[in-house]
């Protein structure tokens, strides 16, 4: 019994400390804003195609099963929109996903009449969540910048 419980714990101990160590090696995906569209202009809402960059920088493919967003635009909310589109990270590399986002006409003419009336950049962060089979509950980001405004878009 004793021959037989000394490389039982052995082995029990080498998984253990194997997926101790696994736990290490996946990296979370980056995400950056690479563009948005206008999709639809409509009276009470309006549609974009938001872009997004997701980088993984992992040596294995990482399956997406669908993602959420929200932007902002200078520290107010603007658009918000989710997707089911299933698609694999390849290793090592980047993917656009277009994903729909909607924001309502009293935010779009808030922040238009910001924009208009301050010689400011345009601060825009991107939060959402990227749901990953492998990752219970999924993985959050969270991206800002700004993009100069050219003489009040004359």
């Amino acid at each position: 019994m004793k021959k037989l419980l000394q490389p039982l714990i052995l082995l029990v101990a080498l998984v253990l400390a194997g997926c101790a160590a696994n736990t290490g090696l996946f990296q979370r995906p980056q995400v950056n804003i690479s563009g948005i569209r206008i999709e639809e202009l409509g009276l009470l809402e309006q549609r974009f195609e938001l872009q997004l960059r997701v980088s993984n920088p992992n040596g294995f493919a990482i399956p997406l099963d669908g993602l959420k967003a929200s932007l902002e635009v200078n520290g107010k909310p603007f658009a918000e929109g989710l997707s089911n589109q299933k698609i694999s990270l390849a290793a090592l590399s980047d993917t656009t996903v277009k994903i729909k986002v909607t924001s309502n006409l009293a935010s779009a003419l808030k922040t238009l009449n910001r924009l208009m009336a301050a010689d400011q950049p345009l601060n825009y962060r991107a939060t959402g969540t990227l749901y990953l089979p492998m990752v219970p509950g999924g993985v959050d980001f969270d991206r800002s910048g700004e993009v100069p405004i050219l003489d009040k878009l004359k």
